[in-house]
């Protein structure tokens, strides 16, 4: 594998072991099994990211009824003949191992739904009202259901491109926050901050929101027209409100530059469609211009595309182990390692120190862990957020899809991070002023977490 890392036509970084059965492949809508860069434009799953983070694109709001069925179901339903209320039993005479009596159940509450509920419903809207609820219900907050319209908004906004304010929100607790700002947008423009509540969206209360998505759809809108935005910004306790206007956004993965003759600088903002060629040009002419070791900055990036790390993880380590992911698909138990070649895009001595905070997740944490675990990378800055598992992503017949987590993954030394999240090997915080600033924005002196990763480097 000696061939010009420059050559376009073949990139010496992507080639993962694949003499075994790939989680990663799903069968896109026209059954055709496409190849890694291709299958990324017929679909967008088999992804690590937050999965409670959206880019502010657009989603339609989602009603569901939650279907928590009870092993005893003793219903008052109203007879609808006689007008009198009557109790039955509904599962009295159903073995609770059988399939038959499950669906049996599941038939006979869609039909006392179909009778009872205060308004008219028909048979699709209950059965889809209980799908959702099975979801939900499932006790991962990474399986979901998408609409036709979520399915393409999520892959405008993991191409980099789409409309919106150009703000990230994510679900935590039981509100929605801003985690991330591309700067220069209007979110940006409007002085909305990192880490703000949002409290309504056009004067309808953030709470009756049932999940990002849905909020999502709320703000975004065709280009020029606005939205009203109110939040709380928890720093101050005041609430303020926006009125931003809707534009095209393009939101750049990847910034890179020098930090001094020997430090260079990487953000990756996100591990979407194509960050790995843009990491590796950058990481090429950082190179050229004399960096010696390097400084990844992660803060604030929830995630993105599983192949694009690896790519990126490859380039940057010798052959050896990068990711094993456990899980289930079609039926059948899997276990899969991912390994880099031996083919390095960098000297083996070259160092780096990764910058992360709690909003640094998934595909952030494998990268950023990944390069602890092989000890080429300390961890700067505060606990990650802690996403261990990865999902893959199902097309419907009718464009819509289901989301489904189907496996874990665990780093090099057989740590997984769900629920813990990365502790970093030096915990700096920011100052109070500046920890809802983009980070791009925060000058050297103010970015403790950054003054630290170029004191470690200086030392080495």
């Amino acid at each position: 594998m000696q061939e010009n890392q420059n050559d376009k036509q073949y990139n010496p970084y992507t080639n993962h072991s694949n003499n075994y059965y790939q989680a990663d492949e799903i069968i896109p809508q026209n059954n055709q099994t496409p190849n890694k860069k291709e299958k990324k434009k017929d679909i967008w799953g088999y992804i690590l990211v937050s999965g409670i983070s959206i880019l502010l694109t657009a989603s339609i709001f989602i009603v569901y009824i939650a279907s928590g069925l009870s092993q005893s179901l003793n219903q008052v339903y109203i007879d609808s003949d006689n007008g009198i209320f009557k109790e039955e039993n509904i599962d009295s005479d159903i073995s609770a191992d059988s399939d038959n009596s499950a669906m049996k159940k599941f038939n006979t509450i869609r039909d006392l739904i179909l009778d009872n509920y205060y308004e008219k419903l028909s048979k699709n809207e209950i059965i889809e009202a209980m799908t959702l609820g099975m979801l939900e219900n499932l006790g991962s907050p990474y399986t979901f259901y998408l609409s036709p319209e979520e399915v393409e908004q999520m892959e405008d906004s993991m191409s980099g491109a789409y409309s919106g304010i150009g703000a990230t929100v994510e679900k935590v607790d039981d509100h929605y926050q801003v985690s991330d700002l591309v700067e220069d947008s209007p979110a940006d423009k409007a002085g909305i901050l990192i880490n703000d509540i949002f409290v309504s969206i056009d004067g309808y209360s953030a709470d009756g929101y049932e999940d990002v998505s849905a909020l999502a759809a709320d703000i975004r809108g065709e280009k020029g027209t606005t939205v009203e935005i109110q939040i709380l910004r928890p720093s101050e306790n005041k609430r303020y409100t926006f009125t931003v206007e809707r534009k095209e956004i393009t939101n750049s993965n990847i910034h890179a530059k020098m930090l001094d003759d020997n430090i260079g600088y990487v953000r990756i903002t996100s591990f979407n469609d194509g960050v790995s060629d843009n990491f590796i040009e950058a990481m090429d002419q950082l190179q050229k211009e004399g960096a010696k070791n390097v400084i990844f900055d992660l803060r604030n990036n929830g995630g993105g595309y599983v192949d694009e790390v690896l790519d990126m993880l490859d380039y940057l380590l010798p052959e050896g182990l990068l990711i094993t992911e456990v899980g289930r698909r079609d039926g059948k138990d899997f276990e899969v390692e991912e390994y880099s070649d031996e083919y390095m895009g960098v000297p083996e001595d070259m160092k780096y120190v990764c910058l992360i905070n709690q909003n640094s997740a998934s595909a952030s944490e494998l990268f950023s862990g990944c390069l602890r675990d092989w000890g080429k990378a300390q961890l700067v800055g505060e606990k990650s957020f802690g996403k261990g598992v990865g999902t893959i992503t199902k097309f419907l017949n009718d464009g819509s899809a289901v989301q489904i987590t189907n496996f874990y993954y665990n780093l090099p030394n057989g740590e997984n991070i769900d629920g813990e999240g990365l502790e970093p090997d030096y915990l700096v915080e920011l100052p109070e002023d500046v920890k809802n600033v983009i980070v791009s924005r925060i000058n050297l002196e103010q970015d403790l977490q950054l003054k630290k990763a170029i004191e470690i480097l200086e030392k080495d």
